[in-house]
């Protein structure tokens, strides 16, 4: 029985040894690729049954992380895209509809792990919040969404590390509707409640805005 709590004391060591300060603030810049991001819809215009689809692009955004106990913190993300929104009509030629802005805003709670003390964490994370699609000439849509993911810390010294990450974010649609637009004369019809699947991998640089580790 000792030798098992001697051995269970070894393995939470290193979670202690670079645990974080309660109250800790971290701020982390994040550049990375999303994409994903497909709705069906049965009538459009003139054109038959389809989908539209927003090409995979470039995001950018940052995530606001404050550590409530050792390894836990709340954190608040924001991402912004711009791409392409393509509509893509059955047995017809894809065809550009405008640029899509899509941001995420989503507070998180994030479980960190330490995997070599004072050098690398991986991180698992999951939340929910708010996603907006505006495209010119179209309503903006704000939609309730979920997101969950991982990723992994490298520290490069006490007080700046990289954070690599990849996320599931999924906005959901309630009720029947368009997804992307919704003027009166745009003719948009989708079947019932669904969810769209996006994702995204981004980099950042995380900087500590309050303690030290420990």
């Amino acid at each position: 029985m000792r030798k098992c709590l001697a051995l269970i004391g070894l393995l939470l060591f290193p979670a202690v040894a670079t645990a974080e300060v309660p109250g800790t603030k971290e701020l982390t810049p994040q550049i990375g690729w999303q994409y994903g991001g497909t709705q069906e819809y049965v009538t459009y215009l003139g054109y038959p049954a389809g989908d539209f689809h927003s090409n995979a692009n470039l995001n950018y955004g940052g995530t606001f992380s404050i550590f409530l106990k050792p390894v836990y913190a709340a954190e608040i993300s924001y991402s912004y895209q711009s791409t392409d929104l393509i509509v893509r009509p059955n047995g017809q030629r894809d065809q550009k509809v405008g640029t899509l802005a899509s941001q995420y805003i989503q507070l998180q709670g994030t479980r960190v792990i330490p995997v070599k003390p004072g050098k690398t964490d991986f991180l698992g994370f999951g939340g929910l919040g708010a996603t907006v699609f505006s495209a010119q000439g179209y309503n903006s849509h704000w939609l309730f969404s979920v997101s969950g993911g991982i990723g992994v810390k490298v520290h490069m010294n006490e007080r700046t590390s990289l954070r690599l990450q990849t996320r599931l974010l999924l906005p959901i649609q309630w009720a029947s509707s368009g997804f992307y637009f919704g003027t009166g004369g745009s003719g948009v019809t989708v079947g019932g409640g669904s969810s769209i699947i996006q994702g995204d991998v981004s980099l950042g640089l995380t900087m500590k805005l309050g303690s030290q580790r420990q």
